[in-house]
């Protein structure tokens, strides 16, 4: 799974990654759980949609959960997306100002191996964060502005949900390269590179991680 390779590479610089967990795979290491995921997606035949739910929590600058907080924080988020018995990677991120969770998640449950979408998620994030920022003693934040229109969607995302979404990632980790990408070549380079790939849907093209 490209996901999981790309999150744990250090990239050359050993502070990108932190703390890594598996949930509810039977490997130890991210490697062979990676595998175990991909194994479990190919099960199921009828789904047509990305297989792998990418979703980062991001902390504020100067916050730095304990192991114990971080664990408790993500188990009850994928237990709100309707995830808690999927297979996870978890990789903590410190390579920008504010720490970073990365959570690469098989859509695809392991014994039913039926496709769960979770349906707008961040409108229940909100309140989840509210929530968690009081219980773990996290700084406070507006998760309650409303937009509309697909950017804005994203970015209204991340802010109620302390989450980061796929655009919102691409912005910040690699919106250069692909502005230099000037071929086709080069932009299948540079998002392979990332863990992500460019698929045909419906009559236009639409970019997947994992």
């Amino acid at each position: 799974m490209s996901l999981v390779d790309y999150l744990t590479n250090t990239q050359g610089r050993q502070e990108r990654v932190g703390e890594i967990a598996l949930t509810n795979c039977q490997s130890d290491r991210p490697d062979a759980a990676s595998l175990e995921m991909l194994n479990t997606q190919s099960l199921n035949t009828r789904a047509q949609s990305d297989k792998t739910y990418h979703l980062i929590i991001s902390f504020r600058p100067g916050e730095l959960p304990s192991t114990e907080t971080l664990r408790a924080i993500e188990a009850r988020v994928c237990h709100r997306l309707g995830f808690g018995e999927h297979q996870r990677v978890s990789v903590l991120h410190h390579d920008t100002n504010n720490v970073h969770l990365h959570l690469a998640i098989n859509k695809i449950h392991p014994t039913r191996y039926t496709l769960h979408e979770p349906y707008k998620a961040y409108r229940a994030f909100g309140e989840l964060c509210d929530s968690l920022e009081e219980a773990f003693h996290l700084e406070q934040d507006n998760h309650h502005v409303r937009k509309t229109g697909g950017e804005n969607r994203a970015s209204d995302m991340e802010r109620q949900a302390g989450t980061e979404s796929l655009i919102g990632w691409m912005q910040r980790e690699c919106l250069h390269e692909l502005r230099s990408a000037h071929t086709w070549s080069k932009l299948h380079q540079v998002l392979h590179h990332h863990g992500l790939a460019i698929q045909p849907r419906g009559q236009g093209l639409v970019i997947t991680d994992g």
